[in-house]
């Protein structure tokens, strides 16, 4: 009976204790001090709000990371602002082993690590070996960030992240110090940061470097220098350098961009990882082309504008007189989009009056132009790619203004352009020495070539081979040298005959900007005599690839009208731009057979691709830099007829009055140059082999190794004894043998022409003699059974 008493009891002891404590007003929850630590901590400190938020204090940048962002990749990117005239640190130039540098911040405890991943390997978390995978390819801890203060309410950390733009990463001071000849020193003291810029997208972060050297720089000592690849010491005093640098920051983000797929009938450069996960495929590296990402704004309209068009500025290091020509050979390149629903798929800007514009900036695609000492390259294309997915962030193209003064003074090839050294004929004819470098180019490579390569391994070595390029200066030195050969009383000016070799030569460094690699087979599209028909060419192109290293058109030049440069570009490269941009909807047909699909157009008329690997050997004649026509060896003559007018017209004409005779020795030395090209090209069809990408099903299936007719065989060798070898093939008048002076600034020389051309004949007898010509004789003569050119015929 008392039960419901008590019950009755405790309820209403609830209730009044509930009532009591709504009475009460509830206590605010404690602020946590962390947050008002935060926030003194950047009161007076200059902010820079967008995409990320930094704060600059003094010289240290301080970077606020939300929590989100922790364990999430970031890219940095640097370029140099300004240079030190050397080959690696051009204004422009990378700074760095790769185009971007892949990072992220990882929290242990009041700490964040800057970790770099290993890219180069990839595997899926949930395969069968991912395990074994992880214990195999650790990650690099390449920094430590102390967290200085965190605010908890907005999930913020603050780090000093000064270290990032600084160069240690970057290893700028070991690129100062081999470049000019070290060893120098950073000075802290005036190291300065320029500006912090954050937008919507990313962040630039400029900074000035000062290096100093109390000994100071020998030129003798300067890697570049030694080289004679550039590296003239431009500094005001040797003991001070100065140089800045700019550096794109930003967080990854899904743009929607799926990667490509790389297909060897089709020439794009490619980011390549090792995938751990096609653990049962016979190829275990995976190739995603480098391209841009281009949408159309309208999917279901025929021609539709991009999302986002491709825009390139014109720095305003350029002149105005030049700068039409620029813009010309970039916009060649919409002929290749339109077909695939684009309009104006590319587009050129002058300079932004946007103060924030420097040439060095991530966030512009940019065409530049060098001031200074010759550089090693007469035009360079850098792009920086995503080396997750081969996405090309931006890019840019360095013209070294020197090409265009060579061109328009007519400066020709010296003394040293010829390798003096003795011949050592045992080498070549017993193959008594395993050698890296192809026959053709040690026995061929003129001093200046030699250099190239040795500036290509150094960029090979820095991850930085898709920047080997030397199209224009060798086009420059082949187009001056044929300015010579025109009939006199043409309307065409020497200024427009700069701007179209300008205009060509720039469209083949925006191929590369957009991903496509040199294409060797595409000068082989037309005849020679089709060549001469500007009916045709202006069509098809001199080449069916600009990304070819085609010389200037002899036949155009021989007939004194024509296309002397490509003014469009070619079948070729409109079917590359297809393979790597064809928008795919892969909800309707799969995306790998499409992209087969039109790879296989591969054999149709323009359609071959030849990489630089096939242009680097001693045998392969359709596959070579700075050939022409689809009948090669017919070119070759046609040239070297071109060379002998333009020689007859130098001796007549050069010097004028007032002129010293050094002007008429440097035009006859770059004429021989030339002839010797043609030598070279003309050599590669004794014992030659034709190489095909056909693959079984291709439009047109193509034997892969096909042997030189015998025809051919025999052709180049009259070609070469005819024009080169026999008696009085290469002769010049008594007058000019004695009137043959030097530059009277340059070394002094006497002139033994018989010694240079005796060692060039040399070098050709050899080519022809050689124990490796003499294999592939032998085997093509199995390849050919019914109708094959024996060693007994060419002994």
């Amino acid at each position: 009976m008392t039960k419901p008493i008590i019950v009755a009891l405790f309820w209403s002891g609830v209730t009044s204790l509930a009532l009591a404590q709504a009475a009460v007003p509830a206590k605010a929850p404690e602020k946590d001090p962390r947050v008002d630590d935060y926030e003194k901590a950047v009161k007076d400190l200059k902010k820079i709000s967008g995409g990320s938020t930094f704060y600059v204090r003094r010289k240290e940048i301080l970077l606020e990371i939300p929590e989100s962002r922790v364990g999430k990749l970031f890219h940095l990117q640097a370029s140099f602002a300004t240079g030190l005239d050397t080959a690696l640190m051009h204004a422009g130039m990378f700074l760095g082993t790769q185009d971007v540098e892949t990072y992220r911040f990882d929290r242990h405890d009041e700490q964040l690590w800057l970790m770099e991943p290993n890219i180069r390997y990839r595997w899926d978390p949930k395969d069968p070996f991912a395990l074994g995978s992880s214990r195999t390819f650790p990650e690099a801890i390449l920094g430590t960030y102390k967290i200085e203060q965190q605010n908890p309410e907005k999930k913020l950390l603050l780090i000093n992240v000064t270290t990032l733009f600084t160069g240690e990463l970057f290893r700028l001071q070991e690129t100062v110090s081999s470049m000019l000849g070290g060893p120098y020193m950073p000075d802290r003291e005036k190291l300065s940061v320029e500006s912090v810029k954050s937008f919507d997208d990313n962040a630039v972060v400029a900074m000035k470097y000062h290096f100093i050297n109390p000994r100071g720089a020998t030129e003798a000592t300067s890697l570049m220098a030694a080289l004679g690849l550039g590296g003239q010491n431009t500094l005001e005093d040797e003991r001070s350098a100065q140089v800045a640098v700019n550096y794109t920051f930003w967080f990854r983000k899904d743009t929607g961009y799926k990667p490509r797929v790389e297909d060897s009938r089709i020439g794009f450069f490619s980011n390549d990882f090792f995938n751990l996960d096609r653990f049962y495929n016979a190829e275990r590296t995976e190739h995603f082309i480098n391209r841009f990402q281009l949408e159309k704004a309208d999917p279901k309209a025929a021609l539709s504008r991009p999302v986002k068009p491709l825009v390139w500025v014109l720095d305003p290091s350029i002149p105005a007189e030049f700068r039409g020509a620029i813009r010309d050979g970039i916009l060649r390149w919409n002929k290749a989009f339109e077909p695939l629903g684009f309009k104006d798929a590319i587009e050129v800007q002058e300079t932004p009056k946007d103060p924030d514009f420097n040439h060095a900036d991530g966030r512009y695609n940019v065409v530049r132009m060098l001031v200074g000492p010759p550089a090693p390259f007469g035009a360079i294309s850098l792009f920086r790619t995503d080396p997750l997915t081969g996405q090309i962030f931006n890019a840019s193209i360095t013209i070294d203004s020197n090409t265009i003064r060579d061109m328009m003074i007519e400066y020709t090839r010296s003394q040293q352009s010829f390798d003096g050294s003795a011949l050592n004929v045992r080498e070549f004819v017993l193959r008594q020495t395993a050698q890296t470098d192809s026959e053709s180019f040690r026995l061929f490579a003129s001093p200046q070539e030699k250099l190239m390569r040795t500036w290509q391994k150094a960029l090979d070595k820095n991850h930085r081979s898709h920047e080997r390029c030397d199209f224009a200066q060798e086009l420059a030195e082949s187009s001056m040298a044929m300015w010579s050969a025109l009939p006199p009383g043409m309307a065409l000016s020497k200024v427009d005959f700069v701007k179209s070799f300008l205009s060509d030569m720039v469209c083949h460094e925006m191929g590369h900007c957009l991903g496509l690699r040199h294409n060797f087979a595409g000068s082989t599209n037309l005849t020679t005599e089709q060549l001469g028909d500007q009916a045709i060419t202006s069509k098809l192109g001199v080449s069916a690839s600009v990304m070819d290293y085609t010389p200037i058109n002899a036949a155009a030049v021989l007939r004194g009208k024509g296309d002397f440069f490509s003014s469009v570009i070619g079948p070729y490269d409109r079917w590359a731009i297809e393979y790597g941009y064809k928008p795919i909807d892969s909800d309707k047909v799969s995306e790998r057979f499409e992209l087969g699909r039109i790879a296989a157009k591969n054999g149709l008329p323009g359609l071959t691709y030849s990489s630089d690997e096939e242009a680097g050997t001693d045998w392969n004649p359709r596959a070579v830099k700075f050939d022409a026509a689809k009948d090669p060896m017919k070119f070759s003559a046609a040239m070297m007829q071109a060379i002998n007018r333009a020689q007859a017209n130098v001796i007549e004409n050069t010097p004028k009055a007032g002129e010293p005779y050094s002007k008429r020795t440097g035009l006859l030395l770059s004429l021989l140059a030339r002839k010797m090209r043609e030598a070279r090209n003309i050599s590669r069809f004794v014992g030659g082999v034709n190489i095909s990408r056909t693959y079984k099903g291709d439009a047109v299936e193509r034997m892969p190794i096909e042997a030189v007719s015998a025809a051919d065989q025999r052709y180049a060798v009259q070609l070469l004894v005819k024009n080169f070898l026999q008696v009085g093939a290469m002769t010049y008048p008594v007058s000019v043998l004695q009137t043959m002076t030097s530059d009277e600034s340059a070394s002094p020389w006497n002139a033994p022409l018989r010694q240079v051309i005796s060692s060039q004949q040399s070098r050709i007898a050899v080519s022809l003699l050689g124990a490796n010509t003499i294999d592939r004789i032998a085997e093509n003569a199995q390849r050919t059974p019914k109708t094959p050119y024996t060693l007994v015929e060419h002994y």
